[in-house]
């Protein structure tokens, strides 16, 4: 009996892939809720909530010195994943080195948006798992030649699963207010989140403007009287047709669609 192989994706270009210079840090423990990996063990499902008043932080890296490596490696039987991705940061700003004294011996995750271009649909890699986290490991340099640190992020012990890929966003300190009363929101800040504000009477949102096909939009609820809410139908397909009240604590995460005719907002999650 012939054993038959599943198809492997159409062939790639292994030109370097394009890379968001804006990377993603957060604590595993500053999480309420997580994503999980699909039955592939790849693909991240859900969505990242922070606990209350918790953030992820967002730092540049030097485009040329991001590294995203991943590596199988171990003793026969007893092979498991290597996780080191690394960048380096221009210069020795004094919000670089509180933040590296915050998140020093902390459990860490690290993002880094991939793809986006030349048809290529955006997503984050993940590295590291609350199980088996992060850790920094900071190298800098201030000499005739320049100024500037390497950032390296290192697990503890190999790992069981690979990078992920998550298709969601992250919980940012500076969510894009939306104005009270507003039923279509502008999305020209681009992917992330979009903070409702409370209406003077019902409100119902029926659109989202200046979208992106590929593009993935939070919609983070604004508790109140009047919360907004989202209607399946429309501009919108929301999982088991179950309408979206913005309650204080909730997102909803919408991806943009682009059918050629309009763009249609479908949701990946909500919490």
């Amino acid at each position: 009996m012939s054993i038959v192989h599943p198809k492997i994706g159409n062939i790639k270009s292994g030109a370097p892939q394009g890379k968001d210079t804006e990377i993603i840090i957060f604590r595993w423990d500053e999480m309420a809720s997580k994503p999980t990996r699909d039955s592939k063990g790849v693909v991240m499902e859900g969505t990242f909530v922070p606990k209350a008043g918790k953030y992820s932080n967002q730092t540049y890296a030097t485009s040329s010195s991001i590294s995203l490596p991943r590596g199988i490696e171990g003793d026969e039987d007893k092979t498991a994943y290597t996780q080191v991705p690394e960048f380096s940061h221009p210069g020795s700003p004094l919000e670089i080195e509180e933040l590296q004294y915050d998140i020093m011996n902390k459990p860490l995750g690290l993002a880094v948006k991939v793809g986006g271009c030349d048809g290529e649909e955006p997503y984050y890699k993940v590295y590291g798992t609350c199980c088996n986290p992060l850790r920094l490991i900071v190298e800098g340099t201030d000499s005739n030649e320049g100024v500037m640190d390497i950032m390296r992020f290192e697990m503890s012990r190999p790992s069981k699963v690979p990078p992920g890929r998550y298709y969601g966003t992250f919980p940012l300190a500076t969510a894009t207010t939306v104005a009270a009363d507003a039923t279509v929101v502008d999305v020209s800040n681009g992917d992330g989140e979009y903070q409702l504000t409370d209406n003077a009477a019902a409100t119902e949102i029926t659109d989202l403007t200046n979208a992106s096909h590929g593009g993935v939009y939070t919609l983070l609820g604004s508790g109140g009287s009047n919360p907004a809410t989202v209607a399946d139908g429309g501009n919108f397909l929301l999982l088991d047709g179950a309408d979206w009240q913005g309650i204080a604590g909730s997102r909803l995460t919408l991806k943009a669609f682009d059918n050629g005719a309009s763009i249609k907002f479908i949701e990946l999650s909500r919490a």
